[in-house]
């Protein structure tokens, strides 16, 4: 699969590259022309050699401008393009890849290891090409002008090849490495400042600086091996370079005097000499930074090469205006082999509230997943009014649901932004004080220098968290919905504000004749429900009103009494 391409304009800018190689190709021809000149006066053959000279010059700038321009400028458009692709690609991504990557590690692939692949297409590529030409056109006129001299200039290539070759093949591994390296060490980093407040009062300072340590250790300690690398390399060929020099020097002035060389054909001699030890390095580099692209473009493939969700391609079903029904039968589910839900029957319907309960691990977010279609069922089905989930697109199916998680969901931006995000609709403000209204943050907002264009920093910050699960629940309420799942939604309310909000979902699920999926602890939330469904050992054991598992449901009893004393305390 190609990440990056050849393209028209790169193909411009190496072809200008390489013109503006041709026209120092010439500038020694007239070096050699002006010294072999018998009068240096202003006037005659020597005023024109340099004029051609100085226009030669000023025509190489022009055109290694618009070159450079043209090359570095298509490199950019590429790896826009190519971040835009991978930024796509993971917002497709399943859940459950997420849940085995880490967000910093991701982000390191999308910049640092594209920003390789950039470095490949507008630097080693041009530079291969200008770089071979320039040496074979060298060797050329060289050959024209003194073939023995030529010789002895292409001990060059051997000598170079003995030091770059082995050297670059440990190159090639400490590159792959420095890049999985990068990549780790740039996750460790974000998490570790995502998750300040959580390190600062377990007083986790010093485990997670250690953690951090030991990953720029390990990145310094390969960076010093790149430097060792670089250190013999660099001084070992500036030393072969200078004996070459030295031999070329000794053995043309020996010519010179002679009279079998010229000694502006020695000087020409030496600015070839000079000008293609660029392009030999270049040339000898090439492949330890084919392989650094090679290893970059393997770990970028990886990502666009996982399977992504069907969010759309299926034509949108006609879902009949009214009542809904949701069912699940036999629903199961396993994450990496390990089952989590088994079996599962529900039922779910437009105007009714139904509860998901049960101890800690019992299966009642993954179920809400499921529902959802974060997860693929392993077994079983999933239907509204007798409609299976998988004949929808993913779009349309994740439209029927307006979900509240436990977790923070706030963005940065505004308050504007996090209660928009998503919506296929303009809203007026109007609409937005209202649902804040709801939520009781109209006060609040209206406090604000800015209203609802205020900022609310990253990840909600500047609330404290029952604002920031009240502006969640107020996001899910401006959009057009089946059914309003609430996962925890009011677990940091106090208990007051709590009731307030509730008695305005209920009432906004009268007036949206929507169905209320609520995953609770709170008696107080559950305990009014119209069903319960008590899940136990995987699967739903019992279900019923509050009052009918009290008095059937043993466990579901036993449950209640431990949830009592929790909140006694």
């Amino acid at each position: 699969m190609k990440l990056l391409k050849i393209t028209p304009r790169l193909l411009w800018g190496i072809l200008l590259s390489m013109i503006a190689s041709l026209l120092n190709l010439y500038l020694p021809l007239l070096v050699r022309h002006f010294i072999n000149l018998k009068q240096f006066a202003w006037s005659g053959l020597s005023k024109k050699v340099l004029l051609l000279g100085g226009l030669i010059l000023i025509g190489n700038l022009l055109v290694s401008s618009l070159s450079d321009y043209l090359i570095s400028s298509e490199g950019d458009r590429q790896v826009r393009q190519l971040r835009l692709r991978l930024q796509k690609q993971v917002l497709r991504l399943p859940q459950k890849y997420f849940d085995q990557q880490i967000s910093g590690n991701l982000t390191s692939r999308i910049i640092n290891d594209v920003n390789v692949l950039r470095s490949f297409l507008t630097e080693t590529i041009p530079a291969v090409v200008t770089g071979s030409l320039t040496i074979l056109g060298t060797m050329l006129i060289t050959f024209s002008l003194d073939w023995k001299l030529t010789l002895l200039m292409l001990l060059v290539f051997p000598i170079d090849g003995l030091v770059t070759v082995p050297l670059g093949k440990i190159s090639e591994v400490i590159a792959d490495q420095t890049q999985s390296s990068l990549a780790a060490l740039t996750g460790v980093t974000s998490e570790s400042i995502k998750q300040i407040k959580t390190v600062k009062l377990n007083k986790a300072e010093e485990d997670v600086f250690a953690k951090n340590a030991r990953e720029i250790n390990k990145l310094y300690r390969l960076s010093l091996k790149g430097d060792r690398i670089a250190a013999m390399i660099g001084p070992l060929q500036s030393m072969l370079s200078f004996c070459l020099i030295m031999a070329v020097v000794l053995y043309g002035t020996l010519r010179v005097k002679s009279g079998s060389l010229s000694t502006g054909t020695l000087g020409a001699f030496m600015m070839y000499f000079f000008q293609i030890i660029g392009p030999i390095n270049n040339v000898a580099l090439f492949y330890s930074d084919r392989k650094q692209m090679l290893g970059a473009t393997r770990k970028i493939s990886e990502i666009i090469n996982e399977t992504a969700e069907e969010t759309a391609g299926k034509e949108q079903l006609a879902v009949a205006p009214g009542s809904s029904l949701l069912r699940l039968d036999q629903v199961s589910f396993a994450y990496q082999d390990l089952p989590v839900l088994e079996k599962v029957d529900l039922e779910a319907r437009s105007g009714e509230k139904i509860a998901l309960v049960g101890a800690t691990g019992a299966g009642k977010t993954t179920l809400a997943n499921v529902i959802t279609r974060l997860y693929p069922v392993a077994a079983g089905r999933i239907s509204l009014n007798g409609q299976a989930s998988t004949d929808f697109s993913l779009e349309q199916w994740r439209g029927f649901f307006s979900v509240v998680l436990q977790e923070n969901t706030i963005i940065s931006g505004s308050i504007r932004d996090n209660l928009t995000l998503g919506l296929n609709r303009k809203v007026t403000d109007q609409e937005l004080w209202d649902v804040l209204a709801l939520v009781r943050l109209e006060e609040y907002a209206k406090k604000l220098p800015k209203g609802l264009d205020s900022l609310l920093g990253e990840s909600g910050k500047q609330l404290s968290g029952g604002q920031r699960q009240r502006m969640q629940i107020a996001r899910a309420c401006l959009r057009d919905f089946k059914f309003l799942l609430l996962d925890e939604a009011t677990s940091n309310l106090d208990a007051d504000t709590e009731k307030i909000i509730m008695t305005a979902l209920d009432r906004l699920k009268r007036t949206k004749n929507c169905g209320q999926i609520t995953i609770a602890h709170r008696l107080a939330t559950i305990a009014n429900s119209d069903r319960i469904y008590f899940i136990k050992n995987k699967t739903v054991v019992a279900s019923g009103s509050h009052e009918e598992l009290l008095e059937k449901v043993p466990d579901y009893r036993r449950y209640v009494h431990e949830q009592q004393l929790k909140e006694k305390r």
